[in-house]
């Protein structure tokens, strides 16, 4: 404990930029902040931070305050609040607002502004923060820039006083989108894991963030309890970025709908919300949370949860939540997207199954954000624009072909920047993708984020293998141990019970001293795991019971639609209806079998038309129960006809068990896939070459099983 009181004498010693520094440290006394956070604060390079420390540690050591290097988390002042409190004292810290910077300064006038609905008066911010009228009216004008985003102006009235406007929904977006951008995601992930219950000064401070009061501690609590259960019941999974912007509209939906703030929203827009498969867990967290706090959830308010549910990543456990069709055209953009920057770039991306993958998933979410004027910040946009300029110029030359096929306006950059991140992990592994040691990555962000960083790590370290690629919220410390991890790499600070750093989503050098530091210290440990010969893919599976049989139900209903793999002519087919009903007698065995397909395919086709007219083809598919296993057919009309979209020259016949195993909608989903992936496939379906076809086939489906073995290693490779 520090007992200098030789006055502000002593901070004479110090440049400004360091007495900043200190200040900042001071305020989060005995709670770790990074260099990155302190030099975003200032304005500065994380480096220029780092070369003011050694003087500011004499200083500190001079005067008695104990100053604590953590690798990994940040910097903190270790003392009691009466030591920090004299500390304050010796840098001539005042108790009033003029401390905060431009951009606190700023968060904290717009909390201001969001959370009342009469004019506040001018004379209010210039006394709190001490600043002029000038300094005042330029916040007023960065803010409303920043607010126009979400349809909301700021009426400034002389006499009267500063005012927002707009809609309830616009309210809860910026609201929404303030409290995702202006606070730190490593903080977020702390106050959503019950850290800021703890009465801590930094997360106290946190709480009572005007971005952040809106949010009772028992609305959290409960919000993320309805998530967890609806995860089980559901069978689904939140990204951690998707959580955390799930936590925090959720938590405010319900304290507005409380304090009788209303959404309306326009019947089609809300019709067309009801017809998502994510509506059916909107309506799930509608009940749970009208039996909690007694409220009556109008149906607005489950398409205003619907609208954030499909923006927030929700990735199923054992199935898509998306239609065949949804998928598809998803399907398409994504590869028209990877075609584009593979010219431009020269590198076989088409070769990166895994990244097409997840580009394709992601993709489905941006369009969900883009459509529904969501904007999702990224804070990585510069690095990216720095690092990768090729990459990043290349995907927004790309995203133009996007955007003008589904009729968006503009893509902002921070999107951009998130496709751009998932080529750029391709592209590093695609240079030089060598593994030695075993590590774990761990980031918020989602897979690109992820898969980049596991790239960058690559590529700067020798001597490492990233083994797991995982969200924060399912580390566990014992199976990290069995699964043979040495190290958790995390872009956030963690509370667990195991070796680990925290790093850059983009490693900086400092970054990379702090990784090599902890490899050294767990080196012992490190050749007591790799001392081994090295296991077989087959031996290191580790397949439990469920596996197996999932693994074998996958097989089987692979080579049932490769045994019932067929060509089949259809002639004098002049509408859709004929179509169906065509199809619909392919694979019966008996009158009341083709009744049932007929139903099952008409009702698959009111739900959503499924013409595709990029492929001139119907794609035809269901579940029923008048097949017991997968069914694959393609339907030649000897004369095409016309519908709304375009004309008709074939369709393609998937179908499904209806059953509760979900191998068969996977397996016919892979056969979806591949019409838009190799132009091969639809030629020698449309030319009637049913061997051509059946080998192309085959071929993707084998690929698939052989990718879905060795996905039970999680070691990332896929």
């Amino acid at each position: 404990m520090a007992t200098n009181t030789t006055g502000s004498s002593s901070s004479r010693t110090l440049t400004a930029r360091q007495r900043d520094i200190v200040r900042i440290l001071a305020r989060t006394a005995k709670n770790p902040i990074p260099v990155g956070a302190i030099s975003e604060k200032l304005g500065v390079s994380s480096r220029t931070v780092l070369r003011e420390l050694p003087v500011i540690e004499r200083w500190l050591n001079e005067n008695d305050f104990t100053f604590i290097r953590k690798p990994g988390v940040g910097l903190t002042i270790d003392e009691d609040p009466e030591s920090v409190e004299l500390l304050k004292e010796l840098l001539g810290i005042g108790q009033n607002h003029a401390d905060y910077s431009q951009k606190e300064r700023r968060r904290q006038i717009l909390g201001e502004l969001l959370f009342v609905r009469e004019p506040v008066k001018s004379y209010v911010f210039l006394s709190r923060f001490h600043i002029s009228e000038g300094t005042l009216s330029k916040d007023l004008d960065a803010l409303e820039e920043w607010l126009c985003a979400f349809q909301i102006r700021i009426l400034r009235r002389p006499g009267v006083g500063i005012l927002l406007q707009g809609t309830e929904a616009s309210y809860r977006q910026a609201i929404a989108n303030a409290a995702l951008e202006f606070v730190d995601n490593g903080e977020i992930l702390k106050l959503l894991r019950g850290n800021a219950r703890e009465e801590t000064p930094s997360e106290s401070q946190l709480m009572k963030n005007r971005l952040f009061s809106f949010i009772d501690a028992q609305i959290i609590t409960f919000v993320e309890q309805i998530l967890a259960d609806t995860e089980k019941e559901l069978d689904i999974k939140y990204t951690d970025s998707g959580y955390m912007a799930l936590i925090v509209h959720l938590s405010l939906s319900i304290q507005r709908l409380r304090s009788g703030e209303k959404i309306e929203m326009d019947p089609a827009e809300l019709k067309n919300l009801s017809e998502l498969p994510e509506y059916t867990v909107a309506e799930k967290i509608a009940e749970k949370t009208g039996q909690q706090f007694g409220l009556t959830i109008p149906a607005d308010e489950i398409g205003f949860i619907t609208m954030h549910l499909s923006s927030a990543r929700i990735w199923p456990q054992t199935r898509r939540m998306r239609s065949q069709l949804q998928s598809i055209n998803t399907r398409q953009v994504a590869m028209s997207i990877v075609e584009s920057v593979e010219q431009e770039l020269h590198l076989p991306f088409h070769t990166c199954s895994r990244m097409i993958e997840e580009l394709t998933s992601h993709m489905d979410s941006m369009i969900s954000r883009l459509s529904m004027n969501i904007q999702l910040d990224n804070s990585q946009g510069d690095v990216i624009r720095q690092k990768y300029p090729d990459i990043y110029e290349a995907v927004e030359h790309a995203c133009g072909l996007f955007r003008d096929k589904l009729y968006i306006e503009d893509i902002s950059s921070s999107e951009i920047t998130f496709v751009a991140m998932h080529f750029a992990a391709a592209a590093e592994t695609l240079r030089r993708e060598q593994k030695r040691i075993a590590v774990a990555v761990v980031c918020p962000s989602g897979m690109g984020a992820s898969r980049m960083l596991a790239a960058n790590l690559i590529r700067s370290l020798q001597n490492i293998e990233i083994r797991q690629i995982m969200s924060a919220f399912s580390l566990e410390p014992e199976k990290l141990t069995e699964s043979g991890i040495d190290l958790v790499i995390s872009t956030v600070p963690l509370e667990i019970d195991f070796p680990y750093v925290c790093v850059s989503p983009i490693p900086q050098t400092q970054d990379m001293l702090i990784i090599e530091q902890a490899l050294e210290a767990i080196s012992t440990r490190r050749v007591r795991d790799l001392r081994q010969e090295p296991k077989s893919p087959v031996s290191e599976l580790e397949l439990s019971l469920d596996d197996i049989c999932s693994l074998t139900r996958t097989g089987e209903e692979i080579s049932w639609l490769l045994h019932s793999f067929q060509i089949r002519e259809l002639s004098g087919i002049r509408q859709t209806e004929a179509l169906l009903g065509q199809a619909a007698g392919v694979f019966a065995d008996s009158i009341l079998s083709r009744q049932i397909i007929s139903q099952d395919l008409a009702r698959r086709e009111g739900i959503k038309h499924t013409f595709i007219p990029e492929l001139n083809l119907h794609l035809l598919h269901c579940r029923t129960t008048a097949v017991p296993h997968c069914r694959c057919a393609y339907l030649r009309l000897d004369t095409p006809f016309t519908v709304p979209d375009g004309t008709v020259k074939g369709a393609i016949l998937l179908l499904a068990p209806q059953s509760d195993q979900n191998e068969c909608v996977e397996v016919i989903s892979q056969i979806s896939m591949l019409l838009v992936e190799d132009k091969r496939f639809l030629q020698a379906l449309q030319s009637g070459d049913v061997h051509e076809g059946r080998v192309l086939a085959e071929r993707t489906l084998v690929k698939y099983y052989q990718n879905l073995i060795l996905k039970r290693k999680g070691d990332g490779t896929l």
